[in-house]
């Protein structure tokens, strides 16, 4: 059994220092803003363009869950992906730069440790936050579109929160070779442009985490697809994810306290 000392007491203060600053509070309402929010404007579009444009034909039609997905997905997604590097940019590099993080290090506390407890700590505070908002998004589609199944949209908030992992790993990494958070802040949004960039290129994005949203919808509306492969876009996405926490692993174990 492999033993990281000091493990349980970084996961403890990550959360609760989360839960002091407000970042937790913060990071879940506004999920459940877009949970709520995605149901409700695919609701009364219809009814909204009428007020707003009476004399006009806008080719609003009649709206359902197949929407709320569309809309929650696109959200959700973006806005996960510009929160995972605020919240993880100065994970280490924010220690680093007030000496923290060696002050830490010279107890009864590992390396390995020290960085698994932030990433675990990390994939805790997205994994309820994404879960309220699809959770919320779930409820209000029952409410207006009728019963949806429960799996499927389990299964979504599962893609939703590994997609968002990917730029908190890429940006943990970042936060572990750069010498203040703006620098690991770099990282990720370097990411977030470079796979959007690359996903516009014809057939690549099955190859890309960038394709879990196309995967989450399909999952959910039960659709098959020839082009899409949902294993091959998962399995990528962890191998990013896994990659990126070994290199910030390797990376922080050579530098020097």
């Amino acid at each position: 059994m492999i033993r990281l000392p000091g493990y349980r007491a970084i996961l403890e203060k990550e959360v609760i220092e989360a839960w002091r600053t407000y970042r937790l509070v913060y990071l879940c309402a506004m999920f459940v803003v877009i949970g709520i929010a995605a149901p409700v404007i695919i609701r009364y579009l219809p009814d909204l363009a009428g007020v707003l444009v009476p004399d006009a034909e806008i080719g609003v039609g009649e709206t359902g869950a197949p929407d709320v997905v569309d809309l929650l997905l696109s959200t959700l997604l973006n806005a996960g992906a510009i929160a995972a590097v605020l919240m993880t940019m100065g994970a280490v590099a924010g220690e680093k730069e007030r000496g923290t993080a060696w002050l830490v290090l010279t107890k009864p506390v590992g390396r390995a440790a020290f960085l698994w407890a932030k990433v675990v700590a990390l994939g805790m505070i997205f994994a309820l936050a994404t879960g309220l908002a699809v959770l919320a998004a779930w409820l209000y589609s029952s409410l207006f579109f009728g019963q949806v199944p429960v799996l499927p949209w389990a299964q979504l908030a599962f893609i939703a929160w590994l997609s968002i992992m990917v730029y908190v790993a890429v940006t943990f990494l970042g936060s572990v070779v750069a010498a203040s958070p703006l620098g690991a802040a770099g990282f990720g949004l370097a990411a977030i442009v470079g796979l959007s960039l690359a996903s516009a290129v014809n057939g690549l994005t099955p190859w890309l985490p960038t394709g879990l949203g196309e995967v989450a919808k399909a999952v959910v509306l039960e659709e098959v697809s020839t082009d899409l492969d949902p294993a091959r876009t998962v399995a990528v996405s962890l191998g990013v994810i896994l990659v990126s926490l070994l290199l910030a692993w390797w990376r922080f174990g050579r530098e020097e306290v």
